[in-house]
């Protein structure tokens, strides 16, 4: 398998999502402190991947496991140094998404959250899921909800990145830079709304007054709608309920732990049920928003899949011939 087939898309990718945000966005304030989330991304990679090798090394039973990773991490210099690109370049395309996120506040005006109100009053045969969550929202649960999914995540990418060059892997990767340049800002389009956190806020009723995240959940919606109403842009601004993209990365990152460690398949598929319930509990998202994330994020995966199975079929009869 040719790495180029995903890394030229990925780059692509990355760099038409920051192009897209630097050209129509109308104040380039909360461009720069976006970029102050790169170091932290790099430095908590390096961190797991230390930590990762660090805990194989007293697996092993070494005498000296702080010298065993030492010994571990200069003898693949090189793959260190391809895995810490592959990082960065998916770090970079984390922060154009963080450009494109309050960009589609301003170009695509919210309509979908009494609608997707309704649909999850359907669902849930005639009761909004908060209800029967809320309980899941104790306290400390909103600085739960956001690191532990972000470590998650980088986990995982850290785990496709080191992994040996396949059609599996180049769609795991590939389908992470769609998922967050092409499905999640396509999807808001479509279906523009703010949450159940914000319904009333958005002149739509009481339906959710009763709905209470927590502290910290209060703190960043706070600081989400100041952003939002006074037009301007700040680092990890914008407002986007359809679709959960916490739901959509999760369920990516189940993929990811189901090609490359499927001992730690069960501990993905937690994670993602803790983040679909804590999305709905806490009121950042209608539950219809994880479900149309998780579907576009298989749908993604298994398309790009098929892609590359295709493209590798030639290149295995040639080698299976020479």
């Amino acid at each position: 398998m040719r790495e180029w087939e995903w890394i030229v898309p990925s780059v692509l990718l990355t760099v038409l999502s920051a192009a897209a945000a630097i050209l129509f966005i109308p104040n380039y304030a909360g461009l720069l402190p976006a970029l102050s989330i790169l170091p932290a991304w790099m430095a908590v990679a390096g961190l797991i991947a230390c930590l990762y090798g660090f805990a194989a090394a007293l697996r092993r039973r070494h005498a000296q496991p702080i010298a065993a990773l030492m010994q571990w991490l200069g003898s693949g210099a090189v793959k260190a140094g391809s895995v810490a690109l592959i990082m960065l370049l998916a770090g970079l395309n984390l922060i154009a998404f963080m450009w494109v996120k309050p960009l589609l506040n301003y170009l695509v005006p919210f309509s979908a959250d009494p609608l997707l109100a309704r649909i999850d009053h359907a669902l849930f045969l005639g009761t909004d899921p908060w209800k029967l969550l809320h309980p899941l929202a104790f306290p400390g649960a909103g600085g739960l909800y956001h690191p532990g999914w972000f470590i998650i995540m980088i986990f995982a990418l850290l785990m496709a990145a080191a992994a040996r060059p396949s059609p599996e892997r180049s769609a795991v990767l590939l389908s992470y830079f769609v998922l967050w340049s092409l499905v999640g800002p396509t999807i808001h389009s479509l279906l523009p709304a703010a949450g159940p956190i914000f319904y009333e806020r958005m002149g739509y009723g009481s339906r959710f007054a009763g709905l209470d995240g927590g502290v910290e959940t209060t703190a960043v919606a706070d600081y989400l709608w100041h952003i939002y109403a006074s037009r301007s842009f700040g680092a990890g601004g914008g407002i986007s309920a359809m679709p959960s993209m916490h739901v959509t990365i999760s369920t990516w990152t189940m993929i990811a732990f189901a090609t490359f460690a499927r001992r730690g398949l069960p501990l993905a598929i937690a994670a993602w049920a803790v983040i679909f319930a804590l999305s709905i509990a806490l009121g950042w998202h209608y539950a219809a928003d994880g479900i149309v994330g998780t579907a576009a994020a298989f749908a993604c995966y298994r398309a790009i899949l098929a892609t590359f199975r295709r493209r590798a079929a030639p290149q295995a009869a040639q080698v299976a011939i020479a």
